[in-house]
Formats: C-alpha cells, structure tokens, sequence
C-alpha cells in the first residue's frame, strides 16, 4: 500500500477502535459510579444500554444521510458528538445525566462505524474488501480485550471520570486523524436523493437481493453465538468453574484474543481463497469449537476443554466475519451507507437481546448454554452453504 492507503487503513481502525473502548473501558467503574451516585444497579447498567442501543438504532438513520450527503461531514460531526458526550459524561453531576451523555456518545460512535464500513466499500471490493475488513476486525477484537485493562488503570489511579477524560482525548485524536486522512469517499453524481420513502425503500431494495441477504443473516446469527459467549461467560467461568474475578479475566481475555487470530487468518487466505470457501470454513470452524464446548459442559470435562472449543468458536467468528461482510458490500451498486448501517446495527441491536437470554440461561445451565451457541453455529453455516460467491474479487480501485 502507498503512504495514503496507509494512513486511510490507520484512521479506519482508530474509528472502529473507539466505539469498543467507549463500550468497555468504563465497565470497571460502574460500581463506582452506581456507589457514587446512590443508584441501583439497573440505573448504572442504562449507561451500557443506552449507549448500545443508539449505536445500533443510530446507525439505520445515519446509513441513508451518509449516502445522500457525503461522507466525510457526517463522519467530522459524528467524532465531534462523540467528543462532547466523553466531555459531558467526564463532569456529569447525576446518573440522568450520564446516560444522556453515553447516548451521545452512542449516536456519534454509529455515525463514525457507518462511515467506516461504507468508505471501504467505497475504496474496495471483492478479496481486497475482506482484508480491509479483516484488518478493522482485528482492531475491533484487541480494543475490548485492551479497553478494560486501561480503563481499570486509569480508575485506579484517577477516578472514573478520568476515563471519560481519557475517551475525549482519544476521540480528538481520532477526528483529528480523520480530518487529515480521510477525504471524502463518496462523489456527489453517486449520492442518493434523502427522502423517508426512499429511505424505505433503500432498504426494501437491500431486502430482496439475496447475494446481500444471505451473508447478512449468517453474520447476524453469528453475533448471536458472539453475545450470547460473552453474556455467559462470567456465569459458566466463575459459576461453574469458580474462577475467581482476576483468573476469568485472564480466560475471558485469551479467548477474546482468538477472533483477532481468526481475523489475521482470514486476512491471510483472502488473496487465495474465495470469500464463500472462507465464510464457510470460519462457521465450520464455529461449530467445531461450540460442539467441543457443549461437550465439555455436559460431561464435566475440565476447564481446558471448554476454553479450547471457546477459543476455535471465536477464531471462526474472527474468519467468518470479515468475508460476510465483504459479501453482502459487494452484492450492491450504491447505497453503501444504507447496507453498512443493516449490517452494523444487526450486530449491536441483535447481541443485546443475546446478552440478555445467554446470561439467563448460564446462569442456570451450563450445557444448554453451550447447546445454544452450538444451535447459533449450525444455523449460521446452513446460511453460509446457501450463500454466493461474488464475481467481483477486483482490489483497490482508489485510496
């Protein structure tokens, strides 16, 4: 890649990095936070909610306006809202409003993850989108395994309200970043015409190609399986293994590291591999980890059995992801912003509500757990057998 393509790749992954920090750097200081503010814990919890809520509902409205006015302003404005909620959440005198303050900077954060995800489709298609992706993928999966770790050091040492002192820097150096590095994507004889009812049917259109449905609907019930771990793991790992809180840090964040393995594999094999062989083997790869994990939950088998079959699990999410998602951005002409926003906001609006029904259901079993993302994990790669493959591997058209 030249210098350019360089600094575009490098400003991308600061975006894409930013949203997961946001997400997870805090999660330290809730009990802080809910002590300081003599709220229960269902009152701190709406600071994670609310914020992943809005980046996914956020995204289907910030698709349509990205696609009708460009890319670039949308993207400098929505890194500015993120800037003011951390500045706003850092001085927050009551729990009310720091809640608004996480929904701006949920808001601002999905219009930054759009933009992101539709300027690669913008720049690539085909083998050279899946390594774009491939690349954000892998900063999308360190940024959760390194958010926490910050975050509990500046806590430790500077209070809560640092950390979202420290999430507005990092937010200024990623507009400022994106100010020099990213010119817009988007030529204006390309946009689309803003309208709510072509906004409808914008999406009604996405709907009825199945070249961008099937992929969608493989990678959707695959951040189901990715949740649906991660709102459970706390309760099979510390429950059922009882691991104390530091050790169930240490497995919760090696196997985190395993979709960032699977997203260096993936970018690997994406000169020579097609981008369906390479779905396929990441959701067979998903449900040969989930099947060893349910078996290891159902027969007692120790832990190391689990975290290995939880480990391959989340290498096939890391090899899966990227090439679906490459899939479904190639199957369009236009409305990039649109298709970006379905698929961004499937991901956090559907992992909620996996969260939640994983978290139950560990909670009481640890086998019907793992036969959930087992389920998850079939399911996906009967999608992925239905799916594709695009004729158009072209690489980098311009940076």
């Amino acid at each position: 890649m030249s210098a350019v393509r360089h600094s575009f790749v490098l400003s991308l992954a600061a975006i894409v990095g930013l949203v997961p920090f946001a997400s997870d750097m805090y999660l330290a200081s809730l009990p802080e936070i809910g002590e300081e503010f003599s709220t229960p814990v269902w009152v701190t919890q709406l600071t994670l909610t609310g914020y992943l809520l809005l980046l996914g509902v956020g995204q289907l409205v910030a698709g349509p306006v990205t696609d009708a006015v460009g890319r670039r302003r949308p993207l400098l404005w929505g890194l500015g809202l993120f800037i003011i909620g951390s500045a706003v959440a850092a001085v927050a005198p009551n729990a009310g409003l720091l809640i608004v303050a996480r929904v701006l900077q949920g808001v601002g954060g999905a219009i930054a993850v759009v933009v992101a995800n539709s300027s690669v489709r913008d720049r690539a298609v085909g083998a050279a989108a899946t390594r774009l992706y491939a690349l954000l993928l892998t900063v999308s999966a360190l940024a959760p395994v390194l958010s926490p770790t910050v975050g509990g050091f500046v806590d430790q040492y500077f209070g809560w309200r640092a950390v979202f002192v420290v999430l507005a820097l990092i937010g200024g150096a990623t507009l400022a970043a994106a100010a020099a590095c990213l010119p817009e994507s988007l030529p204006t004889a390309e946009r689309a015409k803003m309208s709510f009812k072509k906004t409808l049917g914008n999406y009604g259109d996405l709907f009825s190609r199945p070249g961008f449905v099937m992929p969608l609907a493989a990678l959707a019930v695959m951040f189901v399986v990715l949740f649906g771990y991660i709102g459970g793991a706390s309760y099979v790992y510390q429950g059922a293994y009882e691991l104390d809180s530091a050790m169930f840090g240490t497995v919760f964040g090696l196997t985190g590291l395993a979709v960032m393995v699977g997203a260096v594999v993936v970018n690997r094999l994406s000169a020579r591999w097609d981008l369906k062989t390479l779905a396929v083997l990441g959701v067979s790869l998903a449900v040969a980890g989930s099947s060893l994990g349910l078996l290891a939950t159902s027969a007692n088998l120790p832990l190391w059995v689990l975290v290995i079959g939880m480990g391959l699990n989340l290498v096939g999410i890391g090899v899966c992801e990227p090439p679906l998602v490459g899939m479904s951005m190639s199957s369009i002409d236009g409305n990039a912003g649109t298709a970006a926003a379905v698929l961004g906001s499937s991901q956090y609006i559907l992992g909620a509500a996996a969260t939640v029904v994983a978290g139950m259901v560990a909670a009481n079993n640890s086998a019907a757990w793992t036969g959930i993302l087992v389920v998850g994990a079939l399911v996906s790669f009967l999608l992925a057998l239905g799916t594709r493959r695009p004729a158009d591997d072209a690489a980098l058209v311009h940076p």
